[in-house]
């Protein structure tokens, strides 16, 4: 095995489940009103773009398919939205980008997850597809990506390429 792979192993290890425990246990205290932050969702971001896309979406899956065992949804309801932003997000893996247009990126990328998952919910529960947008996409994915650019900054130095 390579040893970026098991470094790929390590990291999902020792950031993927606690981000799931931290889903299911703090994130509800950090709630305002019915917005809360997808900590799972920023480490499969992180990864895809430190590690590529196939690694992405593999993180994505795993860790979305124990949210859901976790958590009690139907399995896959988050499983399929976060590998696929996992997959998106690590085709900008070995390009210089940073910054603010990285972070824009990642807004679009926490958005189509958001877009994607209440879609789903909204087939499940018959729900109305805009007002899930509107109310809880749209909210989730701006405070989602402001705890995104909080733990890019605490896990920075283990996420780097050098």
């Amino acid at each position: 095995m390579k040893q970026e792979t098991k470094y790929f192993l390590v990291l999902l290890l020792f950031f993927g489940l606690p981000a799931i425990l931290a889903q299911a246990l703090i994130v509800p205290l950090l709630r305002i009103h019915i917005w809360q932050p997808d900590a799972v969702l920023c480490i499969v971001l992180l990864l895809s773009k430190r590690f590529g896309g196939i690694r992405g979406s593999t993180a994505g899956f795993v860790l979305g398919l124990l949210q859901d065992a976790l958590t009690g949804m139907p399995i896959g309801m988050s499983a399929f939205p976060k590998s696929l932003v996992g997959y998106l997000t690590g085709k900008f893996h070995g390009q210089h980008i940073k910054g603010l247009f990285m972070d824009l990126w990642f807004v679009l990328f926490i958005l189509i997850h958001g877009i994607i998952f209440y879609s789903l919910l909204g087939i499940k529960a018959e729900l109305n597809l805009s007002d899930m947008i509107i109310t809880r996409a749209l909210p989730n994915a701006i405070y989602t990506m402001v705890s995104l650019l909080i733990m890019n900054l605490f896990l920075k130095k283990y996420l780097s390429e050098e």
